[in-house]
């Protein structure tokens, strides 16, 4: 018998916006507005399948910024004319023009060579900076991006481009961006995270995450805030209304992080169902065998769907290496080999954004193949089947290891909650301003942690702490205080 899959693609990525300013200072929304955030939702549409797009309110917000205006420093580089770009801009383009995943650069052997020479420091024409600023854009086109005849017709001739095709390439960009919202408003299936993607077990109490990891006990964070768990969670589902006209019941938790007590506070701000990982199915305390193909009941909480994290894994990280087609059919396949019983559904839940940088083809072939299946059912569907049992207490952990190590557990995660918490001390003492709040909100996400610690490099890991401590800076002098000295310091270990 042919099995459904319940399908969740995520769509998130950090709060890029500078809180003085409120310019994004890194062009990744803009850029995978043109790949993945177009290229799912137009599949969809155009197949009819009934996958859930998750989305965050914070990248929503990201999204209507540039449909009214809003651009960032790359996309300014881009549309300067070769010949009139000063020595300093030159320079920018030469060492942050060539970004993304690897695959987007290999599709061009003229984009791999002048990345080549720029990293050489080797000399470079007008029309060599030229075709690095058409590359660094065409690269991140997408499968319906690549549908006008002149998009294609660039990437065929490769290299030696005119500044009236770079101002054409820029501009049907730009439309594609400014239609997401639109194309996402169509959506048949749309679920949310809480509204500036936090770790919402650790806003509830910080030391939660002793629950799952073991670090010194003097080493402690005093951060027990779930009112701030609630505003998240409320304000996600408000935002969701009024940024794409419905208000969403599912909950795709920040990172798959659930706890008993978030789980409560999902079930107080009216979720009907919540998604994570099989790991905090197998590890928690229930009534019934793993079953991953069934909703659970939850004790205190909304219904819960457990990812198959092998087979959402197939889809992140292995069929990038695939033909597009074969990859459904293997998907399917193995979908079918799973025991599932009579009216069992597969739970895939996966980034809907980032996989598809590694997809020759930014996941069409796949994508398509998948939809058209007739096998794609949303995780609403999955949610209202009958259940496997109660999860009588939800194990308190992520998708990444079933744990909050990559949070909390590094003295550098630690230091950060510390300023975060005197920071939300000040707010609860003078008067709790609503200008602040949204700062310190927005301080509570997930992405400025994650760079934190050992886990995950990156060349921004500055830029991310000074944008986490920028925020806290703009809380406490919305609270007309100045901000503590210790602001000025990186979060960040020297070296």
């Amino acid at each position: 018998m042919a099995v459904k899959l319940a399908t969740l693609l995520h769509m998130h990525q950090p709060d890029y916006r500078h809180p003085d300013s409120g310019e994004p200072v890194l062009p990744w929304v803009r850029l995978h507005a043109v790949r993945g955030y177009t290229d799912v939702a137009t599949y969809l549409i155009e197949t009819g399948a009934q996958a859930t797009v998750n989305v965050v309110p914070s990248l929503l917000e990201q999204l209507l910024g540039y449909e009214n205006g809003a651009t960032d420093e790359w996309e300014r580089l881009s549309r300067i004319r070769a010949e009139d770009l000063s020595d300093d801009q030159q320079a920018f383009i030469r060492a942050r023009f060539f970004h993304g995943n690897i695959r987007m650069r290999q599709v061009s052997d003229r984009y791999q060579a002048l990345e080549a020479a720029a990293k050489a420091g080797e000399a470079l024409t007008a029309g060599d900076v030229r075709d690095i600023q058409v590359w660094s854009n065409l690269a991140w086109m997408g499968g319906v991006a690549r549908r006008a005849p002149f998009i294609r017709q660039l990437f065929a001739q490769e290299r030696g481009f005119s500044h009236d095709q770079l101002v054409a390439l820029m501009d049907h960009q730009r439309a594609l961006v400014n239609g997401v919202m639109g194309l996402w408003r169509q959506l048949p299936q749309i679920s949310c995270t809480p509204y500036y993607h936090p770790i919402l077990p650790l806003l509830v109490d910080f030391e939660h995450a002793r629950r799952s990891l073991t670090f010194p006990a003097e080493d402690t964070v005093v951060f027990q805030w779930p009112e701030d768990a609630l505003w998240h969670l409320k304000m996600a589902r408000d935002g969701v209304e009024e940024m794409l006209g419905f208000r969403p019941v599912g909950l795709w938790p920040s990172e798959g992080a659930v706890s008993p007590e978030a789980l409560r506070l999902a079930k107080e701000a009216g979720f009907e169902w919540f998604l994570t990982d099989q790991a905090q199915l197998e590890m928690a305390d229930r009534t019934a065998p793993v079953d991953l193909y069934r909703p659970w009941a939850v004790r205190d909480g909304p219904r819960g769907l457990f990812r198959d994290r092998a087979l959402s894994d197939k889809i992140g990280f292995e069929y990038q290496h695939w033909d597009g087609e074969a990859a459904a059919r293997d998907l399917l396949a193995m979908a079918d080999a799973r025991d599932v019983g009579d009216d069992g559904t597969i739970v895939l839940a996966l980034d809907g954004e980032n996989p598809w940088e590694s997809y020759p083809d930014a996941g069409e072939g796949f994508l398509t193949a998948f939809f058209r299946s007739g096998r794609c059912v949303s995780a609403a569907e999955a949610a209202a089947g009958p259940v496997a049992g109660e999860v009588t207490r939800v194990h308190t952990g992520s998708w990444i290891n079933g744990d909050l190590g990559v949070w909390a557990g590094h003295p550098e995660d630690r230091r950060a909650w510390r300023r975060l918490a005197q920071a939300r001390l000040a707010w609860e003492a003078n008067g709790k301003p609503e200008s602040a709040r949204r700062h310190l909100a927005a301080a509570e996400g997930s992405d400025w942690f994650w760079w934190f610690g050992p886990e995950f490099i990156t060349d921004d890991r500055a830029l991310f702490d000074r944008l986490f401590r920028e925020h806290l800076k703009a809380a406490w002098r919305e609270m007309g205080l100045t901000p503590p000295v210790n602001l000025n310091t990186p979060i960040l270990d020297a070296g």
